[in-house]
């Protein structure tokens, strides 16, 4: 195992299930074993993934990628986040996760992409209401947040689908590429959700 984390992941006892969504599509708590297998995901998807997320642009790497999944791993183990990616037919087509938990407050917020080839079969949709349960049922969360760039209307859609309510906008809340994004915000509540 490299870059440190061979420790780190030998303590992991039990890895964690996948969450299952339909009969077809599984959340799979992501593993640096599946690393090249989301990384060519990644690659295929490059030019769009980058409009709208920092971590996509053209200096991200296999390296990066490694280090992230150890990290992700601990995490998950940790339940200090979760991060998964998403299998459908048994190929890896995209990713969905919660972010860093907040536990005083018991909030997190939600953050997916998903390759072009699968969009337009409600998959992300039905991903991310099988992490929102999770969630509230697994985790304890009281709020999920949904960000997403003011123009990103795929995303948006997302999170009005599944009943996310708008509260405004972020002005200038993130540095993309060479430009700085608008983020619209969206919140569910536990007691709205279950």
């Amino acid at each position: 195992m490299e870059h440190g984390f061979a420790g780190a992941r030998e303590k992991l006892t039990e890895p964690l299930a996948p969450i299952r969504v339909d009969d077809h599509t599984e959340l799979c708590p992501v593993s640096v074993d599946d690393c090249e297998e989301i990384y060519q995901v990644i690659e295929r998807n490059r030019a769009r993934l980058q409009e709208w997320l920092p971590w996509a642009g053209l200096t991200f790497n296999r390296d990066e990628l490694l280090h992230f999944f150890g990290q992700k791993e601990i995490e998950n183990a940790s339940r200090a986040s979760l991060t998964t990616h998403i299998r459908f037919r048994g190929k890896i087509c995209g990713a969905v996760g919660l972010h860093a938990i907040e536990p005083r407050h018991r909030h997190s917020s939600i953050g997916y992409w998903l390759d072009s080839a699968y969009e337009g079969q409600g998959i992300m949709t039905r991903a991310c209401g099988a992490m929102v349960t999770t969630g509230f049922e697994s985790y304890g969360l009281h709020r999920i947040e949904i960000r997403c760039g003011t123009a990103n209307a795929r995303s948006a859609a997302v999170a009005r689908r599944l009943g996310f309510v708008e509260e405004g906008v972020l002005r200038e809340a993130e540095r993309v590429a060479d430009r700085w994004v608008d983020l619209r915000v969206f919140s569910m509540l536990a007691h709205h959700w279950l």
